[in-house]
């Protein structure tokens, strides 16, 4: 199981992403922070976002998959 945070990368909410296969919460996450977050994204450079997407990716791939980082 792959659980990832709106909190875990910055933003003040309470979503979170959760799922058996990586592709699937990244997917997720980026639908509600594109969604939910559309201002901030806006505000965001392309090389802000560019990391934000490596920071998801690196938050999920880091765990040992019981969502506990």
């Amino acid at each position: 199981m792959k659980i990832i945070k709106c909190g875990d990368l910055g933003f003040k909410c309470n979503f979170m992403a959760a799922g058996n296969e990586l592709e699937e919460v990244e997917n997720a996450m980026f639908d509600h922070i594109e969604k939910d977050h559309r201002e901030e994204l806006q505000n965001m450079s392309e090389d802000d976002i560019h990391h934000l997407k490596h920071r998801v990716s690196t938050l999920l791939g880091r765990s040992c998959g019981c969502g506990a980082l």
